[in-house]
């Protein structure tokens, strides 16, 4: 387990292993550390899990207001750029596949996406998004102030809530990365303007018509504890529009990689192309 830092220091990670490498982005609010037990599941293969802009070790995100991922591309393609190999396999969970995705529809460096749990961005109309934008306009001046715990055992235990909860053992396995402490507390470390809301989304069309630029292979792993059922049209819509696509369905949470990381590592392994 080697850390490592990319563009000089703004973008942070881990690498795990040796072997066979894949380049790994995390979820929302996660860091590189939830790739750690799927890469001790994975012997012959090298994770550089990469934490994105504002997460994790990763720099604070530029100073504007609201979030847009395409913005969060061009810095991770220098990041491609710097690490210089022949070819990227992408292993992304969440947010990570998302931006994976992305990615792959803009750079023909990649070569094999592996996504977990997540096809495309979230979308909006023209409208919800000029709204919104009217939203973030008129709060241009609230701040997201940083929550602080008592101890280090209530930080880890505030990851056992909220949408998507760990267990403890996996809690415990996130929070060996990314946390800090002061006189206030212990508390997360990441850029708290990562829960402003999006500054501008694709429409549907939109992030069709970006997935349909997928050239490499697609393997997309869904777990059943969160099939986003109001959302199935839409993500067969999807499907449809990649035109080198695999979906599995895996059995356990939104988290799977951390709680089951056997059972991703064979589904990596069965997927994985190339030598």
């Amino acid at each position: 387990m080697i850390p490592f830092e990319l563009l000089n220091g703004q973008l942070g990670g881990i690498r795990f292993g040796q072997g066979r490498k894949i380049l790994a982005f995390h979820g929302f609010l996660d860091n590189a550390m939830t790739f750690k037990l799927l890469a001790d599941a994975l012997p012959g293969f090298e994770i550089w899990s990469l934490e994105l802009p504002g997460h994790g070790c990763s720099a604070p995100l530029p100073e504007l207001d609201g979030t847009f991922l395409l913005n969060w591309l061009p810095t991770l393609g220098r990041a491609l750029d710097e690490l210089d190999w022949a070819e990227y396999r992408v292993l992304g969970h969440s947010l990570g596949a998302v931006i994976s995705q992305l990615l792959a529809g803009v750079d023909s460096r990649i070569s094999q996406l592996l996504s977990l749990d997540a096809l495309g961005p979230i979308v909006s109309e023209q409208s919800e998004n000029l709204e919104r934008f009217q939203r973030i306009y008129d709060n241009r001046r609230k701040c997201f102030p940083m929550r602080y715990y008592d101890s280090y055992a209530a930080l880890v235990d505030s990851r056992l809530q909220g949408t998507f909860p760990l267990s403890p053992s996996a809690a415990s396995v996130m929070a060996k990365r990314a946390v800090g402490y002061s006189q206030q507390g212990w508390y997360h470390r990441y850029d708290r303007r990562l829960r402003q809301e999006s500054l501008w989304r694709l429409s549907e069309a939109d992030a069709q018509a970006w997935l349909a630029r997928i050239q490499c292979p697609v393997s997309l792993a869904l777990f059943n504890a969160h099939l986003w059922p109001s959302y199935q049209t839409v993500m067969e819509e999807r499907k449809a529009a990649i035109p080198r696509l695999s979906t599995s369905v895996l059995s356990g949470s939104h988290h799977l990689h951390l709680e089951s990381p056997d059972v991703v590592a064979q589904w990596v392994n069965e997927q994985w192309l190339g030598d």
